[in-house]
């Protein structure tokens, strides 16, 4: 009988968790097919950082350390589970299991280890929980449930270590043999019926979590490791491409769930629900209605609600069952304006630090950009500063409408008068359209032409062939006109025999380098950071005058997270005397965004940008005179920024360029 009962428990319990997979699964493939199988070796090396070395999570040290006994923990402990099944009913264990000297030392070690991983999850929840992390009862209940599980464990082993002949020992089980000391001296029958309670006990807390983890958020444990294996291997700062000849036949952008990739659809059962990502974005610690998490939240609510009904759409039998007011209602809703607010989706700057944080590789911006995509290209529904950008850039090739042959004279006065293909030159200068026509951001320019000149560089520039990369509209959701954009760049650099560019903008950076490839551009792009550390190393450049400045610098998105660049900019101000760097607390990839990415630069223009009144205040913070930069939107609003607070006199923003010429 009992045998009969537990493996009815058994089955039906498996039987449930594998069929609320299952169909999980039915719902991910609805989404649009797309390829994240290619370079294995690649991938097997991100999931052995990220799962198997925990590298995100072991970024907060001492918790890193708790999720990782809990993780280890129970992957150790399963070979145990079957073990205790045969010992029950066929009276002995598995082979190599349960009279395994390094494996039950190995168990017993573990079950402590988790122990010890849940109760310091348990008081990081209580005492030291930081401000992104949410309780709730789900979480504090299978937090106690999984201590549950481990601690009836060790007493189930020490009960039945108590009642075999000799009675308990400490070797090769020391938790279990120190538990059987409970025990021991005891009636053999009330051993064995405890043995027998801490059995069961244990039995029903796992099958309890086969039925609470699919209808939880802890169902990541099943999709976060093939999310993370599946993770994108495209440059960071890289958009994917659009077909825009229409002839898979659908709507551009993100319309409804099924428009959203396999991928996008997985990352939402994916998602720990944890909060790294909203202590992190900028927007959502500044008081702006942006908030990351409840991007793959709120999209796996709408799955549970939408996928069953799709699924009943497309089968013979389901017709009548979806004609109903309450699911046509769900069926009509839209991913862009129903689901997910408008001022969501445009107020994201774009600065991937969610996606830095997520430690299950969950990619939050692509989907935000398909949603721009369709609300620009399918229901032209966006905002008027857009729509100004968008002519500007389309009639004038720059976004602030001006015409680049009367804007050309700047690069002349400073001698940079020699145009691509007519002198042979080894560079490029890609000026970028803040240079061209922005005075501050063009005083960038003319210190960058000033110290390639005294280094002897060979290079050229555009005139008035340059025009706007296109970065900011694609980011703002204009991909046909982003592609227009680039092919004819591309077509006109190849005219011109271009092979190597500088750019001091590393949104002109990051688009040129990660992007354009995909249209045949593959020209080898270098930003202005990394030109100037390599001339100051090979010796070409030699500072000398001290300036006496306390500096602190600010690591652009699109430079440092997107690329990866973070050493130059440092090495360059290392180099300079009498500079003394002090950081900010976030820096390098946890960098704080400035708040212009994402076309916040344009569509927020004259209204108060409180990502950057925050990033102000970190300056402040750090005591320092100089604000240090290698982007020039960042500059021009951090500038701005500290006008509107009256502090400009307070401290100065410069570019890393600027702070060089200061001491050649």
């Amino acid at each position: 009988m009992e045998s009969y009962l537990f493996f009815s428990l058994l089955t039906v319990s498996c039987v449930y968790f594998i069929y609320m997979v299952y169909r999980r699964i039915c719902y991910i493939r609805l989404g649009r097919p797309v390829e994240h199988t290619g370079r294995p070796l690649q991938r097997w090396k991100y999931f052995a950082a990220n799962v198997l070395g925990q590298k995100k999570i072991r970024r907060d040290p001492l918790f890193g350390l708790y999720h990782t006994f809990i993780m280890y923990g129970f992957v150790l402990l399963l070979p145990g589970i079957p073990s205790m099944i045969s010992e029950r009913f066929l009276h002995t264990g598995l082979p190599f299991v349960a009279n395994n000297a390094p494996y039950l030392f190995i168990k017993d070690l573990f079950i402590a280890l988790v122990m010890v991983g849940i109760i310091g999850c348990l008081l990081r929840r209580t005492i030291s929980k930081p401000e992104w992390l949410k309780n709730d009862t789900e979480a504090i209940g299978l937090l106690l449930l999984i201590v549950t599980v481990v601690s009836i464990e060790a007493l189930y082993h020490g009960a039945n270590l108590a009642s075999q002949p000799g009675g308990g020992t400490l070797w090769p089980a020391p938790l279990a043999g120190a538990l059987s000391g409970l025990f021991i001296n005891k009636p053999a029958e009330a051993t064995g019926t405890a043995a027998s309670i801490f059995w069961w006990a244990h039995f029903l807390a796992i099958f309890s979590l086969l039925w609470i983890i699919p209808n939880s958020k802890h169902l990541h444990l099943v999709f976060a490791p093939f999310n993370t294996y599946w993770h994108s291997l495209e440059p960071k700062g890289a958009i994917k491409k659009t077909d825009l000849d229409g002839g898979d036949g659908k709507t551009f952008g993100v319309n409804q769930m099924e428009d959203l990739t396999w991928k996008q659809l997985l990352e939402a059962y994916a998602c720990t629900k944890c909060g790294r990502c909203n202590d992190q974005c900028p927007a959502f610690q500044s008081g702006e209605p942006v908030k990351p998490k409840p991007l793959q939240g709120r999209l796996r609510k709408h799955i549970e609600e939408r996928a069953p009904l799709v699924l009943m759409q497309r089968s013979r039998r389901g017709i009548k069952q979806v004609a109903s007011g309450q699911a046509q209602a769900v069926l009509k809703k839209k991913i862009a304006g129903n689901v997910f607010k408008k001022d969501f989706i445009w107020g994201c700057a774009m600065c991937g630090s969610c996606e830095e944080a997520c430690p299950v590789s969950v990619e939050h911006t692509p989907k935000i950009i398909e949603m721009r995509r369709y609300l620009v290209l399918a229901k032209k529904d966006f905002p008027d500063e857009m729509r100004r950008y968008f002519a500007n850039v389309e009639a004038f090739g720059n976004p602030w409408g001006v015409n680049r042959n009367d804007c050309t004279g700047w690069l002349e006065s400073f001698g940079a008068n020699a145009v691509a293909g007519s002198n042979g030159a080894e560079y490029v200068f890609f000026a970028g359209c803040a240079a061209s026509f922005d005075a501050r951001a063009g005083r960038v320019a003319a210190a960058l032409i000033n110290i390639m000149k005294e280094a002897g560089v060979s290079f050229a520039t555009l005139g008035a062939d340059e025009w706007c990369c296109g970065e900011t509209a694609r980011r703002m959701g204009n991909e046909t006109l982003f592609q227009q954009i680039a092919q004819n760049n591309i077509r006109k650099w190849q005219e011109l025999g271009v092979r190597k560019m500088i750019t001091a903008c590393p949104h002109c950076y990051n688009t040129l380098k990660n992007e354009y490839p995909q249209f045949g551009g593959n020209c080898e792009v270098i930003h202005h950071s990394v030109l100037l550390a390599g001339l100051l190393t090979e010796g070409r450049l030699k500072p000398a005058i001290n300036n006496n400045l306390t500096v602190t610098y600010h690591d652009a998105c699109y430079l440092g997270r997107y690329n990866g660049i973070y050493r130059e900019p440092r090495e360059i101000l290392s180099a300079l005397p009498g500079v003394r760097l002090v950081e900010m607390q976030r820096k390098e990839s946890c960098s704080f965004c400035c708040g212009a990415g994402g076309g916040r630069f344009w569509t927020k223009a004259g209204e108060e940008n409180l990502i950057a009144a925050n990033r102000v205040q970190q300056v402040i913070d750090t005591g320092a005179s100089l604000l240090c930069t290698t982007c020039p939107y960042c500059k021009m609003l951090m500038e701005e920024t500290l006008a509107s607070q009256e502090r400009q006199g307070q401290i100065q923003v410069l570019d890393i360029a600027e702070v060089l010429a200061m001491s050649m």
